[in-house]
């Protein structure tokens, strides 16, 4: 029944992702200050940690290899995952090397997709994957600590009259993405070709829209205002939809001893703050207040 209580209270926080994830803007752009220096820089070099002896909570076969847990991180989906010249570092690098000290074990971090992780965890190529979304077979979600958002950001200086504006502008984003599918649903085909530029990655998306080639740009929450605390000219206007998909904390489906340690691990790291602690250092801040405020 705890393990309910605490699952319950950390989707409840985290489907707050359109809340956990957009009130950060609202903070930022209605004050005007910048919070570029509460984030850690994307490609720097990860601080020395202190070398600590390990206790192993845990041993295969619940793992594959004694002492070390294998994490499978997405490189695709900044700011929570990336490789750097010294290691890996993001919000999911942050989160697994705190569940893996939980266990008493080394991470080891392994770049896989998100259509390959089942498999890897099947073939014990993986002992957890981050950022796993909850749709797929073959893999069990311990725990939900992420949703996907779609949002829309103006340059910085039509974000105001832009979200006094309910129609649309003209607006970029990555071809083939959810942000596109969701506004080509929305609209009739011939305004959807008139005010949606598509572009081959969301970065290019973001370029046009600093450029002024359009007013505005659209897609995941996440990787929108990462762009924005290190430097791109775009604002926060609105959240596309409340709908989004859950992420979380994957393993095999059939590791249920491996899901009973990690359950109660998982639950501390919110309870305790360390979960909204790395959210804040990666992504910005807790949005939810925020969005209650301007409601």
């Amino acid at each position: 029944m705890r393990h309910h209580r605490l699952r319950v209270s950390l989707r409840r926080r985290l489907r707050a992702t359109a809340a956990l994830v957009l009130a950060l803007f609202l903070l930022s752009a209605l004050s005007g200050c910048s919070v570029g220096s509460t984030i850690k820089g994307w490609f720097s070099s990860p601080a020395k940690q202190t070398s600590v002896k390990l206790t192993p909570k845990v041993k295969p076969p619940l793992i594959h290899e004694a002492g070390k847990l294998y994490i499978g991180v997405n490189l695709g989906m900044a700011p929570f995952a990336a490789k750097t010249a010294d290691g890996y570092e993001g919000f999911d690098v942050a989160l697994g090397r705190s569940i893996a000290k939980h266990l008493g074990l080394e991470p080891v971090f392994v770049a896989t997709a998100p259509d390959t992780m089942a498999a890897a965890l099947s073939d014990n190529s993986l002992d957890i994957a981050l950022s796993a979304p909850t749709d797929v077979s073959g893999l069990v979600v311990a725990q939900v600590y992420y949703q996907d958002t779609q949002a829309l950001f103006a340059q910085s200086s039509e974000a105001s009259a832009v979200a006094a504006t309910p129609r649309l502008p003209k607006t970029a984003l990555q071809e083939n993405s959810a942000a596109q599918a969701l506004l080509v649903a929305s609209m009739p085909s011939t305004e959807a070709s008139a005010t949606l530029q598509l572009y081959p990655a969301l970065s290019a998306a973001i370029k046009a829209c600093e450029k002024k080639q359009t007013k505005a740009v659209a897609g995941d929450y996440a990787v929108l205002r990462y762009a924005q605390l290190n430097g791109a000219k775009i604002r926060f206007v609105r959240p596309l939809s409340t709908l989004s998909e859950d992420r979380g904390v994957a393993i095999r489906a059939d590791n249920l001893d491996l899901m009973r340690k990690l359950k109660p691990i998982l639950g501390d790291l919110d309870k305790t703050g360390v979960l909204g602690s790395i959210m804040h250092s990666w992504i910005g801040d807790n949005q939810l207040t925020a969005l209650k405020q301007k409601d």
